[in-house]
């Protein structure tokens, strides 16, 4: 009987050590994903994309709130400034938006090369 509770024992502070050993590590950052697409419309507060691949039509509701922060091509904006037809990244790409971006056109190449 008291090599069976001396094991017990032996296993429960393996066991704690592990669990404050597991607590130590820090936590994988959360990798947030984005929603690009082509802006459909602005309603009220929510946001609608249209995310489809070329030709497809999927068209997203994005909601919004006081902390989503829009910017157009690197300048501050409002929700309203977006405009049918602009390209957008959402981030992330599910729940409420925390950042809605409209990039820099890129330049187009010069094809008299």
């Amino acid at each position: 009987m008291k090599v069976w509770t001396k094991l017990f024992a032996v296993l429960a502070i393996v066991a704690m050590i592990s669990v404050v050993h597991a607590a130590d590590k820090p936590a994988k950052p959360v990798k947030k994903t984005s929603l690009k697409g082509a802006v459909v419309k602005v309603d009220g507060t929510k946001l609608v994309v249209n995310s489809g691949k070329k030709g497809g039509n999927k068209e997203v509701t994005v909601e919004t709130d006081d902390k989503t922060v829009v910017t157009i091509e690197g300048k501050d904006a409002k929700l309203a400034d977006l405009k049918p037809g602009q390209h957008v990244t959402v981030t992330p790409e599910t729940g409420v938006a925390e950042k809605i971006e409209v990039p820099t056109p890129k330049a187009k190449k010069d094809a008299a090369k």
